[in-house]
């Protein structure tokens, strides 16, 4: 048995289109029936033909405003030569066009226009004064259509506010995949080059099969890193043990990892933080710092999350210190306030230490 169809939703869109067409059915049936005359039909259907001028060739340009302006004028004219006509209908469409397609400055002024001509076809003809009640509609039709401007404008640059932040994310994890891979490569390269001059052959290729590897890893991280992007984040124990392990075999220092249980796992944006932050730290230890030994914990204190990766200070600059873009702090505290954590960096004892805290509830 076929699944029955959803039915279709209703969006703005089609409830403004169906009250644009019930508007235009009215005008047009009050207009022709009975006859209001050769004058007043022709004014009518002027005023409804620059309407539709002004919102199609001329659509949101200077002329676009005067022909709703000369729609306002011809809608005046109807009421003026045949009062029992819809010709007020003229009058808000134009108005609600003009605040809806236009700027403040014009819409504004078609707004009053339209209630000047409303007040002085009403009072001209000795209307109603009830009648005059639709300069109070035309005022919160005004409102209404600008206030739904302005969240649609909101809406928009929401909407590209996310995109860049997209695409700052994508940036921090390429920079971070780069900066942890290749600086790696770099150093095990270099050494390679000094201990073929050297003549040491064999151990420059073990150097060069290294640097392979580090290669290799690197594509491994950057299929993780797309993983991560799309919501597929490594637990945080598993993924600090292994660049602790890695930066023992690159640099031949200690990395010590201590991981403390926590209450409940890290939210997934913490723990993409905490990775990152550990692996960006690690990489500038190596690269600043060479020969630095590296403490990295992760502990829970309270109801927070501390991840703090401490070295002693090495030697001093490696080879590479300078081959670094200088984003790695920045992307660390862009990562940092994206998750409401805070981030600490500097000079710790005779070395450098980044901590990274943030609450455990997402």
């Amino acid at each position: 048995m076929p699944l029955p169809r959803p039915l279709p939703q209703v969006t703005t869109t089609h409830i403004r289109v169906a009250v644009q067409v019930a508007l235009l059915g009215w005008f047009l049936h009050g207009l022709l029936a009975p006859p209001p005359g050769a004058a007043a039909l022709a004014c009518g259907i002027a005023g409804l033909g620059l309407i539709v001028l002004g919102l199609t060739a001329l659509d949101r340009t200077p002329a676009g405003a005067g022909a709703l302006g000369a729609a306002l004028a011809a809608a005046c004219a109807t009421g003026l030569l045949a009062p029992g006509t819809p010709w007020v209908a003229l009058v808000f469409a134009a108005c609600g066009f003009g605040a809806a397609r236009h700027g403040t400055a014009a819409g504004a002024a078609l707004l009053g226009c339209g209630a000047a001509a409303v007040a002085a076809v009403t009072l001209l003809r000795d209307r109603d004064p009830v009648e005059l009640w639709n300069v109070v509609g035309l005022c919160g039709m005004y409102a209404y259509v600008r206030a739904g401007r302005a969240r649609r404008a909101a809406q928009e640059s929401e909407r590209e506010r996310a995109v860049l932040a997209e695409r700052a994310h994508v940036a921090r994890e390429v920079h971070d995949i780069l900066a942890h891979s290749l600086s790696a490569q770099l150093i095990h390269l270099e050494s390679a080059r000094l201990t073929l001059a050297a003549g040491r052959y064999e151990e420059a290729g073990a150097l060069v099969e290294r640097a392979r590897s580090l290669a290799k890893g690197g594509l491994e991280e950057t299929r993780r890193a797309v993983a991560v992007l799309r919501g597929d984040v490594p637990a945080p124990q598993e993924a600090l043990a292994g660049l602790a392990e890695e930066y023992r075999r690159t640099t031949g220092s200690a990395c010590d990892l201590t991981v403390t249980p926590g209450p409940r796992p890290l939210p997934p944006e913490a723990a993409l933080a905490v990775v990152r932050t550990a692996q960006e730290a690690l990489t500038n230890a190596r690269r600043h710092a060479a020969g630095a030994d590296v403490v990295v914990t992760l502990s829970y204190p309270a109801d927070r999350w501390e991840l703090c990766v401490t070295d002693t200070g090495g030697t001093g600059p490696g080879p590479h210190a300078a081959s670094g873009g200088g984003y790695g702090l920045v992307g660390m505290t862009e990562r940092a306030e994206l998750i409401g954590a805070a981030l600490d960096a500097g000079p710790y004892g005779t070395g450098f230490r980044v901590r990274l805290e943030g609450p455990l509830s997402p």
